[in-house]
C-alpha cells in the first residue's frame, strides 16, 4: 500500500487523469455508452458504490493511508496509478489501474447528461460570478404592479446576459420606474470577465452546462436580504442610480468581492450595500493561500493567527537546502501548533480571548480581506450557502478549541478543531508543493474551512429546486424560509447603511 500512496503522490504533482485541468475537484461521470465507461460502471456497482454523476475527484495529498486504506477499491485495469473519487451520497472509492485506461472509461461533468456534447467550462467559478451579477440585476430591475418584486428565474438571468451580448458592451442599463411613476432608478450592470470564463458565459449552447449555477443564483436572489434592497429601491420615492458590477479582472489582490453593488447617497458618492459576495462553486473548502517558500512567507501565515514562528525560522534556509520543504516547513508548522495548544489550553482567560480573536481576525482576513459587509457565497448542487464572518469571534468564546499537527499526510498540515473531536474542524492550514512549468517548485499553504466554521458562520441557506414553479409568494416563501415585503407605498426616505421600513423612514406605518 506504500507503493500506492507513493504512485498517487506523483500523480499529485501532475494534478491530472490525463491532462492538467483534471485535477483534484474535477467532476466526472461514467461515459456509460462506451464500452469501457460499462465495465467500470459494473465493477462500481459490484463495489455498492452509486456512480450517479457527479463524481468528483478527491486530492489523495488530503486523505491519510488509513483512509486510503478503508476505501473499497476497485481494479479497473494492470498499471499503479489510482485515484479516489467522491459521489453526492458521501461514498468514496479508489479506482486503481493505468491513467490512460481509466480515463478512457469516464467523461468531464457539465452539469448536462453524462455523454452531452457542447464542449467544456473554462473556469466554472469565475463564469458562475457573470451568472450572480446577471441575477442581481434581473432582481433589482423586476419591479411589477402592486409595489411587488418579482421572482427570477434562470430564464431572466439568461435574457440579461442575451441583452448584454447584443449591445457589444460590457455594460448594461436601464430606466425603470419606482412605484409612484414620479422617479425613476437608473440601475446598470458592468461585467468584465477574464475572455475564457466571459466567452463560456456568453455562448447560449453552454448554458445547458451551466443549469446548477443558474439555479443557484436564482435562490440566492430570491432570498430576503436581496428582496428587501430591491424593494426598498422600489418604493423609497426617490431617483436612484444603482451599479451592480461582477468583475474577475480588476483587484484581484485587493478585494475578496467577486459581485458587489453601490448606490449613489444623496452627496453623489458610491455607497455599498450588503450584497457583496465572494463566490465558491461546488462546495470548494479553500478560502485563502499564502504563496512562497521563504522564512518571512511563514512570518505572515502565522502573525495572521496571532502566533510568532520567529524561533522556529533559525535553521529554516540551510533546512530548506539540505533536507527540502517538507522538513523545513513541518518543523515551522509543528512549532505553531505547540503554541497554538499553549495559547489554547494553558494561558490565563484574557490572553486565550486573544488567541481566538486573532484566529477569528486570521479567518476574517482570508475570506474577506477584512471587508465586514463582504459574505461567502458558496452555490452548490443548484442552491446557494451564505458564510458571515462578522460574528465569529463572540462564537468563538463557546468553543474549546485545540490544534493538531498532522504526521500522516504527504505535507505538513495544522487542524484547528473543537477539542476531542478532531472530525469537527475549525480551520485546516496544509503544505502543497507544486511543479513549475519551467523547473523547479512552488509552494503553498492553504487555508481551508471546516464543518464547525460554516456552522458558525452560516447565515442562510437554501435551494431553488424547493420551489420548482416560482412565480408567486407561495413559491418564494418555501425558498427564502420569510415573508416578503407588502405595503401601500412610501412617500419619504433617508439615507441609511441598511434600508430600513419604519415609520421615520417611510412617513407611514409598514404593513409587511
Amino acid at each position: 500500500m506504500r507503493d500506492l500512496i507513493n504512485v498517487l503522490d506523483g500523480i499529485l504533482t501532475e494534478v491530472s487523469i490525463s491532462k492538467p485541468k483534471y485535477g483534484p475537484g474535477t467532476q466526472f461521470a461514467v461515459s456509460a455508452g462506451s464500452v469501457a465507461g460499462k465495465k467500470l460502471l459494473d465493477l462500481l456497482q459490484q463495489q455498492g458504490f452509486d456512480a450517479a454523476p457527479p463524481l468528483t475527484r478527491q486530492d489523495a495529498d488530503e486523505m491519510s493511508e488509513e483512509e486510503i486504506l478503508n476505501l473499497p477499491t476497485v481494479t479497473y485495469s494492470k498499471g499503479g496509478d489510482g485515484y479516489v473519487f467522491s459521489n453526492n451520497r458521501g461514498q468514496s472509492v479508489l479506482i486503481t489501474g493505468s491513467s490512460s485506461t481509466i480515463g478512457s472509461a469516464l467523461n468531464a461533468y457539465t452539469g448536462a447528461t453524462a455523454d452531452a456534447e457542447g464542449g467544456k467550462i473554462a473556469n466554472r467559478g469565475e463564469t458562475a460570478e457573470g451568472i450572480l451579477g446577471a441575477a442581481m440585476f434581473a432582481k433589482f430591475t423586476k419591479r411589477e404592479p402592486g409595489e411587488d418584486i418579482g421572482t427570477v428565474t434562470p430564464q431572466d438571468i439568461g435574457n440579461v446576459l442575451d441583452n448584454l451580448q447584443q449591445t457589444g458592451k460590457d455594460q448594461y442599463q436601464v430606466e425603470v420606474k419606482d412605484f409612484d411613476n414620479e422617479h425613476a432608478d437608473v440601475i446598470s450592470f458592468v461585467l468584465r470577465l477574464k475572455s475564457g470564463p466571459y466567452q463560456d458565459l456568453m455562448d447560449p449552447e453552454k448554458r445547458p452546462l451551466l443549469a446548477s449555477e443558474f439555479s443557484s443564483a436564482a435562490a440566492y436572489v430570491n432570498s430576503s436580504d436581496a428582496e428587501r434592497y430591491s424593494k426598498y429601491f422600489y418604493i423609497n420615492g426617490r431617483a436612484d442610480q444603482i451599479v451592480i458590477m461582477a468583475d474577475g479582472v480588476t483587484g484581484e489582490k485587493e478585494q475578496k468581492t467577486d459581485v458587489w453593488v453601490y448606490v449613489t447617497d444623496e452627496d453623489g458618492q458610491p455607497r455599498k450595500l450588503r450584497l457583496n459576495t465572494s463566490l465558491k462553486v461546488g462546495g470548494v473548502k479553500q478560502f485563502g493561500q499564502v504563496g512562497g517558500d521563504k522564512d518571512d512567507t511563514q512570518q505572515t501565515l502565522w502573525n495572521y493567527f496571532g502566533i510568532n514562528v520567529r524561533p522556529a525560522l533559525a535553521d529554516f534556509k540551510s533546512m530548506m537546502k539540505s533536507e527540502g520543504p517538507r522538513a523545513a516547513l513541518g518543523q515551522v508548522y509543528e512549532y505553531a501548533t505547540d503554541q497554538l495548544n499553549q495559547k489554547l489550553q494553558n494561558s490565563k482567560p484574557k490572553d486565550k480571548a486573544k488567541i481566538l480573536d486573532s484566529i477569528a481576525t486570521g479567518i476574517t482576513h482570508f475570506a474577506t480581506l477584512g471587508d465586514p459587509n463582504v459574505e461567502l457565497v458558496d452555490f452548490s448542487d443548484g442552491g446557494f450557502k451564505i458564510l458571515r464572518f462578522n460574528k465569529l469571534v463572540d462564537r468563538l468564546k463557546d468553543i474549546d478549541l485545540e490544534a493538531k499537527y498532522v504526521t500522516d499526510k504527504t505535507w505538513p498540515e495544522v487542524v484547528i478543531c473543537e477539542r476531542g473531536n478532531p472530525k469537527n474542524k475549525l480551520l485546516t492550514i496544509r503544505m502543497k508543493v507544486e511543479n513549475k512549468s519551467k523547473g523547479g517548485i512552488y509552494v503553498r499553504n492553504y487555508i481551508e474551512k471546516g464543518p464547525l466554521l460554516e456552522k458558525l458562520t452560516e447565515y442562510r441557506k437554501a435551494s431553488w429546486d424547493r420551489a420548482p414553479a416560482a412565480t408567486g409568494a407561495e413559491e418564494l416563501y418555501a425558498v427564502t424560509n420569510k415573508p416578503r415585503l407588502t405595503g401601500p407605498g412610501a412617500k419619504a426616505a433617508t439615507r441609511n447603511h441598511e434600508p430600513r421600513m419604519d415609520r421615520a423612514t417611510l412617513g407611514r406605518t409598514y404593513k409587511g
